[in-house]
């Protein structure tokens, strides 16, 4: 069976310092992989090599199967193009935007017709059980809650691949138990592939 997503031997350098070397995985679509590691070891540069957000020096990414990124035959597809969102340790929440506002920003600064944005952006609220929030000013959630909106931004766009970098890492003990529940429950209900960073290994 072919990967839905495959890294083979990937490297990723900054001038003469290399961060990430001949790191290779796959998973299959609807699969969960997870990056663990201490901080530093280039598992965030990995995730952004395969969002094209950092390009790869040596290796080669594809993602169902269209090649995104090979430096030897000068493939590198922009980010926008990959078919993927990210969801980022900081959740990336304009706080002078409400909820509905956020997560339908990517479809805004496409220039997205008003009325596809308004059915997506409310289908990704109501699944991640913020449809109830749409009006309300970022900076009245808490952090579960931004969590939340970062999720419904991500698959707003039907995105198959969604990468996590560190998602709970700004959240309490207890609230981060309960929401790797609801990811792997939301992962499993809409058949999403996951890459998922982290250094907790709980």
């Amino acid at each position: 069976m072919r990967p839905f997503v495959s890294v083979e031997a990937l490297e990723v350098g900054y001038g003469g310092a290399t961060a990430v070397a001949g790191v290779s995985f796959a998973l299959a679509a609807g699969e969960h992989v997870t990056l663990l590691g201490p901080s530093g070891c280039g598992k965030t540069t990995t995730l952004r090599a395969i969002a094209g957000l950092e390009r790869a020096r040596a290796g080669r990414i594809a993602i169902d199967g269209q090649v995104v990124s090979d430096p030897t035959t000068g493939i590198d597809v922009p980010p926008e193009r990959r078919g993927l969102s990210m969801v980022f340790q900081s959740y990336a929440i304009w706080p002078h935007m409400s909820v509905f506002d956020n997560v339908a920003f990517p479809f805004q600064v496409r220039g997205i017709a008003r009325e596809v944005t308004r059915t997506n952006v409310e289908r990704a609220l109501a699944q991640v059980d913020l449809a109830g929030f749409a009006d309300r000013p970022a900076t009245r959630l808490s952090g579960g809650q931004q969590q939340r909106v970062a999720l419904a931004r991500a698959i707003a766009f039907r995105s198959q691949v969604v990468l996590f970098d560190e998602p709970l890492s700004n959240l309490d003990a207890q609230l981060r138990i309960q929401m790797r529940a609801e990811l792997a429950e939301l992962r499993v209900r809409l058949g999403l592939t996951v890459i998922y960073v982290t250094h907790d290994h709980g």
